[in-house]
């Protein structure tokens, strides 16, 4: 004959209660902990241009080598604008304007480091272009920067989310460095990539402590080539 037990199952349902309010303290822990951090990392990174972010092109240091940091022109292959792309190309071109840059380099992938120096070209923009088809993270157009222009002044310029984040590498690698940061962009995509960026300055943060591998395995003294 079964026997039911009140007390019983009142016990068993305490103890799933207590452990259900356990496990909900603990994700809420985690979760602030996880925020936290993402917090903590953002604001480093960011503290990295506090002061370097030259406001107009006559604040860049003389004879400076320029680093446009790439990203695609379009969506995937369709023809929907990234937001980015042409902010970044005008950026430049107000910099080249100016006299006192003597030398882009278009880093990115091969496809994006050849349009870019291409349409900085048909641009106007007259100073030598070097192409450098192996920065394929910021990371790595960031060491790459060093390796091939040792103890020149270097200039990042992208949207000023994403030159903290080359800024704080380039302090991190003993790189002489400041930003001229582009327009923020039109359109919701530039917002993805702000976003997307928040997430990016953590990794970079993990990167260093992992000893900076690159996506590569160019040599980052190599690579490079000058532009027609």
């Amino acid at each position: 004959m079964q026997v039911d037990c009140p007390l019983a199952s009142a016990g068993v349902l305490a103890n799933l209660s207590g452990m259900l309010k356990a496990f909900f303290r603990g994700l809420k822990i985690t979760l602030l902990a996880l925020l936290g951090g993402l917090a903590l990392a953002n604001l480093w990174i960011w503290s990295a241009g506090w002061g370097r972010m030259a406001a107009r092109p006559e604040e860049v240091p003389a004879e400076a080598v320029v680093v446009l940091l790439g990203t695609n022109e379009f969506v995937g292959k369709t023809k929907e604008p990234t937001g980015t792309y042409r902010p970044r190309l005008e950026a430049v071109v107000q910099l080249c304007q100016q006299q006192k840059i003597s030398l882009v380099v278009a880093s990115g992938t091969p496809e994006q480091a050849k349009v870019m120096s291409q349409q900085l070209r048909a641009a106007g923009v007259t100073v030598p272009i070097e192409q450098d088809p192996y920065g394929w993270r910021t990371l790595d157009s960031v060491v790459r920067a060093q390796a091939q222009h040792p103890n020149r002044p270097i200039v990042f310029v992208s949207q000023g989310w994403h030159c903290v984040r080359a800024l704080w590498i380039a302090d991190h690698l003993g790189l002489k460095a400041s930003a001229y940061p582009s327009g923020f962009g039109v359109g919701f995509r530039p917002w993805i990539g702000f976003l997307r960026d928040c997430f990016a300055k953590p990794k970079a943060i993990y990167d260093w402590c992992a000893g900076n591998r690159l996506a590569t395995s160019m040599s980052p003294e190599a690579g490079n080539t000058l532009a027609r």
